[in-house]
């Protein structure tokens, strides 16, 4: 995934996440833990967890949390 000018990913078509503006233009991973919880890397380096089902209940842009709980 390609971060954006505003320093989000596009998720699905449809909805936004953001990450930093820090990693304008540079590529993303997302791995799934499972139960629509997705991890974020950039090369090596863990990013943070963002949840997909609260994305879709939200309809805007989410941050990234460096924890689940």
């Amino acid at each position: 995934m390609n971060v954006t000018m505003n320093g989000s990913v596009r998720w699905k078509s449809y909805y936004w996440v953001y990450i930093t503006r820090g990693l304008i233009g540079k590529q993303v991973a997302a791995e799934e833990l499972g139960n629509g919880i997705w991890r974020v890397f950039y090369r090596n380096v863990f990013l943070g967890y963002f949840n997909e089902k609260d994305i879709r209940s939200k309809e805007k842009t989410t941050r990234l949390s460096t924890n689940l709980v």
